[in-house]
């Protein structure tokens, strides 16, 4: 056992080798800067792209989620409080279904928003985790 490391345990990285020294810095062996940003640069991008997406499904399921608490469960009553609302959108007149369509997007755009807002924290402590043995992870 290491006494430096009481669990026996000690990670070596590419940089280092078993001794302790530093590996040669061979320019071959060295994965260039440009690339190492465009790998985190596309790590972040794939990352906020599934975040954005996951929070525009949670936001358009919350109309389904407010028809099956309205019906109580109930296919039955889901479908119904569905074709009520196809057959008036059916009936309406322009006027009427420009102003609907207008409340939709801002509570769709709000409902949007406020899911982004709430799941943000996370999102960023994902992208930027504490240092092992730091005071957070305790």
């Amino acid at each position: 056992m290491n006494d430096n490391h009481p669990t026996g345990l000690h990670l070596v990285t590419t940089s280092e080798q078993a001794d302790g020294t530093c590996a040669s810095t061979d320019a071959q062996t060295q994965t260039p800067r440009w690339f190492t940003h465009g790998q985190d640069l596309a790590f972040l991008a794939l990352k906020a792209a599934l975040f954005l997406a996951s929070t525009w499904l949670m936001a358009f399921g919350l109309p389904l989620l407010f028809f099956l608490a309205l019906s109580g469960g109930d296919l039955d009553q889901l479908f119904w409080q569905v074709d009520n609302l196809a057959s008036r959108w059916i009936e309406a007149d322009a006027v009427r279904k420009d102003a609907f369509s207008q409340l939709i997007q801002i509570a769709l755009i709000g409902s949007a928003t406020l899911i982004l807002i709430w799941r943000m924290p996370r999102f960023l402590a994902d992208l930027n985790p504490a240092p092992s043995g730091s005071e957070q992870e305790k």
